[in-house]
This record gives C-alpha cells, sequence and structure tokens, in this order.
C-alpha cells in the first residue's frame, strides 16, 4: 500500500521529463541551442540516470555545439552503452560526432599544455625580471648621493652643494672636493668659490680657487685688523684673485689676493701724496690724511687702479677717490667698490650689482670667468631624497659616481636577458 504512490510520483517525473525532452529536441532543430539547453538541463531534474539512447543523442549534439567537449564526450558514451542497434545510420552518425568530440578535446589538451608552457614560461620570465630588478636596485645604493641640494655647476665641472644646513664643494662626477662646513652661505664668480659662516658680516670664510683645485681658510679678520670682528661686506673674487672686504671698525679695506694666499701689499703714500698735492687733486696733506674741497679725509687702500679708499675722522667710509683725475665717488652711490680686474670694478649700489670702468662708466653685465658647465651630468632627486647623477654616453643613460657607471634599470635588465 505504500508501493503505490511512490510508483506513481516516478511515472509522473518521466513524463515531466519527457515533455522537456521534446521542447528541447524542438528547440535545437530551430537551432535555439541557448535555450533548448536550458529546457535540457531542466528535462535531467527529473531523471535519476539518463533512461535512453535518445537523450543521450540529444545531450551530446547541445554540449557539442556549446563547445563543452567533456560533457558532449560524456552524453556520447551513455549513447553508446544505451544504443543495442549498431547498424542504424544515427550509430555511424555519433560514432562521427564522437570521433569529432575526442579530436576537439585533443586539440584544447594540446592547448592547455601549450598554455602552461607559456604560463610557466612567463612565470620563469617574470621571476628572472623580478631578480634583475632587485639586482639592479641593489647595485644602484652605491651610486646614492646623500646631499640635500646642489646649485649650478661652472665650467670646471664643480658646484656648491648643500647637507643638513652646510656647504661643501663637489664635481660633476659626485666627487666630493670639499666636505660639509659651518658655512651656508657662497659667492662664486670668475672661476672661485667662497663660503661664508653667514650671508651679512660673515666671520669665517673659505675661498677654492677652482683652475688650480686648491682650497683655503682666508686669515681671520682680526691678523688684519685686531679691532674687526668681522669681514662686513664681501665682493666678488676677481679672476685676478684679488678679492676686497670691509671689515667692521676698520678705516681700510680687507683686500687679498687668493691666487698667492697673501694680503695685497700697499705702496707707500708719501711718494702719492706729493704727486696728489702737485697736481692740484688735494689740498693738503698729513700722514694719511688728505684736504680736498676744505674737508679733511683719510686715505685708505688703492682698491686698483689707482682708485683709493677715503674715510672721515671717525673712520666711517666717505667714497672713493681716482688719483688719476681727482674724481670721488660718493659713498652714498657707489655704496661697495669690489677688486679691480680685466678693465672694471664691481660696483654695488643698494641691492644692485654694476661695473665700473677705471673712468667712472657703469655698465650692467661683464664677463663671469665662471663660464658654463659643458659636461653631461644630471642631478635627479629621488623620491626617498637621495640623489641620482645621470651621464648619457653613446646614447645610453648610466647612473655615475666616480669612475663608476651602472647603465640605467631599462636597459640594464633589456641587456642583461639578452
Amino acid at each position: 500500500m505504500f508501493l503505490f504512490p511512490i510508483l506513481s510520483f516516478t511515472q509522473t517525473n518521466s513524463e515531466i521529463a519527457e515533455v522537456y525532452i521534446n521542447r528541447s529536441e524542438a528547440l535545437f532543430i530551430d537551432t535555439e541551442l541557448d535555450k533548448s539547453l536550458e529546457i535540457f538541463n531542466k528535462a535531467l531534474k527529473y531523471m535519476d540516470s539518463i533512461p535512453n539512447s535518445r537523450v543521450a543523442k540529444l545531450g551530446t549534439y547541445l554540449y557539442y555545439e556549446h563547445k563543452q567537449f567533456f560533457e558532449a564526450r560524456s552524453y556520447a558514451r551513455w549513447y553508446f552503452d544505451l544504443e543495442t542497434d549498431k547498424s542504424k545510420e544515427e550509430y555511424q552518425s555519433m560514432l562521427e560526432m564522437f570521433v569529432n568530440i575526442q579530436e576537439e578535446i585533443d586539440k584544447h589538451i594540446e592547448e592547455q599544455k601549450a598554455l602552461e608552457i607559456q604560463r610557466l614560461k612567463e612565470e620563469r620570465e617574470a621571476r628572472r625580471l623580478d631578480s634583475l630588478n632587485n639586482l639592479w636596485l641593489e647595485k644602484s645604493k652605491a651610486y646614492m648621493v646623500d646631499i640635500d641640494s646642489i646649485y649650478k655647476f661652472n665650467k670646471y665641472n664643480l658646484a656648491i652643494y648643500a647637507k643638513d644646513g652646510k656647504l661643501g664643494l663637489m664635481d660633476d662626477n659626485g666627487i666630493v672636493i670639499e666636505k660639509p662646513q659651518d658655512f651656508n652661505h657662497f659667492i662664486t664668480y670668475d672661476g672661485y668659490f667662497l663660503m661664508l659662516d653667514k650671508p651679512k658680516n660673515p666671520t669665517k670664510i673659505y675661498a677654492y680657487n677652482c683652475a688650480e683645485k686648491t682650497g683655503f681658510l682666508l686669515p681671520n679678520v682680526s691678523v688684519f685688523n685686531s679691532n674687526s670682528s668681522h669681514y662686513g661686506q664681501v665682493m666678488q673674487p676677481r679672476a685676478n684673485g684679488i678679492l676686497v672686504t670691509y671689515p667692521n671698525n676698520s678705516g681700510k679695506a680687507y683686500i687679498y689676493n687668493l691666487k698667492k694666499q697673501s694680503f695685497v701689499k700697499q705702496n707707500e703714500l708719501k711718494d702719492l701724496l706729493k704727486e696728489l698735492k702737485k697736481n692740484d687733486i688735494i689740498e693738503k696733506y698729513k700722514d694719511e690724511q688728505i684736504r680736498i674741497n676744505k674737508m679733511w679725509l683719510i686715505l685708505g687702500q688703492n682698491i686698483g687702479a689707482d682708485i683709493y679708499e677715503l674715510y672721515d675722522d671717525n673712520n666711517k667710509r666717505y667714497g672713493y677717490l681716482n688719483t688719476s683725475n681727482g674724481k670721488i665717488y660718493d659713498v652714498q652711490y657707489y655704496n661697495y667698490l669690489g677688486g679691480f680686474c680685466d678693465g672694471n670694478f664691481e660696483l654695488i649700489e643698494g641691492d644692485k650689482r654694476f661695473w665700473l670702468d677705471a673712468d667712472g662708466v657703469k655698465r650692467k653685465t661683464n664677463n663671469n670667468e665662471n663660464g658654463k658647465y659643458s659636461g653631461t651630468s644630471r642631478f635627479v632627486k629621488q623620491a626617498d631624497g637621495y640623489y641620482n647623477i645621470l651621464q648619457n654616453r653613446e646614447g645610453k643613460d648610466y647612473l655615475i659616481l666616480g669612475e663608476n657607471a651602472l647603465l640605467n634599470q631599462k636597459l640594464f635588465i633589456s641587456e642583461t636577458k639578452n
């Protein structure tokens, strides 16, 4: 009495499955392949197993058309298990279909093998590239330049660099010429570098001669004048080595020859004063004092081209006297004169710089013997704060430091892997 409902339910499932199979076949004939497969799968839900060769054949064709060849082969095998009449034309067609399916599977397997081989090859290549990248990165650490900033290079391939608030000197290959010292300001002109401990009224000056490749600390200003505590206004160094500064409490300019590393010797004033009096350039003189236009002034240092400083009796700068023609340059307009070289002085007027010839003619520009940098080094700051030096050699960029060179990362990997 309990078997009847179960058998009845089973029969109902078979009938439902049959309806779906009929629909699926009709859709397949109409080439509605996606819908046909959908209905076919609904039919399978009402089957415990593939009931006959008809269903197996339909499944074979559906999965074949959907290029699901492994599923198609399974249905084809069920077909051959369920179909007993091997003489049927359909049987021969299914054999042909089975061969086609197997060929597709074999082709798929070969493609998968090829893909796997390619995948493994790409993995090996990726590991090798990763290894080369790591190798380059490790090598590149030796080319890091630990500085905060670097300034413009001159024709001598030298530039000032900064590190931790101190200044040093470096060439364009990254070789440190002068290690960072307690200088935070610099002046460069005519092939010289001056490093100062502060921009205004410095107490220490380090000079470097680019052509001679020599550097030294200037004599302390107190050696020049025991009353002076700083160098005051520092003018630009000139190509002939002459440097002029204006120390405090001095009454005379500090004039130093950077080439000879010695103070510029001043001529005796006695004969000069006589000549000035004779030529009516001055009215009277006494020791270093001269009277001009009824005013007593003190004659200071010869700045160059027979132009001397003038001070009042309080050691306050009054101006400059051209002893050749008697012309006076008032300090109000001619604040500071630098060393004389190549026919002119550096002239500071307020915050402006000019160039003054011996006749008093001003111009705005002058030829700077620092020259222009003609090398190929490029200092590039990296994200980590370090610098790399790049040089182009025969069309290829290299990291360089001193005499060592490392091909840039992209080319290093490309040429190493080949």
